[in-house]
């Protein structure tokens, strides 16, 4: 499985300013990450793409290159790496 390689707030920020995360979060995400498995050499890739980048406008201009599908699987993917990184840091302390 990837990860994003400390760039979630980035890929967040720009998921966020092309409106994709709100329509989202009503959805039932179990099920949204269970149709994203059969795609996730498509996530991997697009994941990998964006470790290597380093600014906002790039990154937003291949986000928009990418399937609907896709940039949902991202904004699920990006969601699930946040909350992991939260509750790991809330058990430290």
């Amino acid at each position: 499985m990837d990860f994003f390689s400390g760039d979630l707030d980035r890929v967040f920020t720009v998921l966020y300013e092309m409106g994709r995360i709100e329509p989202l979060l009503k959805k039932d995400w179990t099920r949204l990450y269970r149709s994203n498995l059969s795609r996730w050499s498509e996530i991997s890739g697009a994941i990998k793409h964006l470790n290597q980048m380093s600014n906002l406008k790039d990154m937003r201009g291949f986000i928009e290159t990418l399937p609907s599908e896709i940039i949902d699987a991202l904004v699920v993917e990006v969601a699930r790496e946040l909350a992991s990184y939260h509750e790991n840091k809330t058990n430290l302390h």
